[in-house]
């Protein structure tokens, strides 16, 4: 799984987690991409791409083994 693909379907599957990116960052499911994911530069989603990741993993709707690699 890509990272862009697991941050998708968090943000499809958890309401909580996605009303948080929305809330607390003001950023949208179609904001993010394939560049800004992995960045984690100023202006860039890499941490935010990650904690949505490891959300994802605390409520079972992604795998530890289907993101090994990039968190």
């Amino acid at each position: 799984m890509e990272k862009l693909e697991a941050v998708q379907k968090v943000l499809r599957f958890s309401d909580s987690t996605r009303e948080w990116v929305t809330e607390a960052h003001s950023i949208y499911f179609d904001d993010f991409d394939e560049q800004n994911v992995d960045d984690y530069e100023v202006g860039g989603y890499g941490d935010l791409a990650d904690e949505i990741i490891e959300k994802g993993i605390q409520e079972s709707i992604l795998d530890e083994e289907d993101v090994t690699g990039f968190l």
